[in-house]
């Protein structure tokens, strides 16, 4: 499952809010080769529509 939230994140003493997958930003690599079977649920706990690609 992929989980979409915002997170603070902190670089160079400044910190704001990030859109994170899974925690992490940016998200993780999904690797598939031609003809596989991909079923991924992803829950979106931002208040704005998002996209994965």
């Amino acid at each position: 499952m992929v989980q979409v939230v915002m997170r603070n994140k902190s670089r160079l003493c400044w910190s704001k809010p990030v859109v994170t997958v899974n925690g992490r930003f940016p998200g993780p690599n999904i690797y598939a080769r031609e003809d596989d079977t991909l079923l991924i649920k992803v829950v979106n706990h931002v208040n704005y529509n998002i996209s994965i690609h």
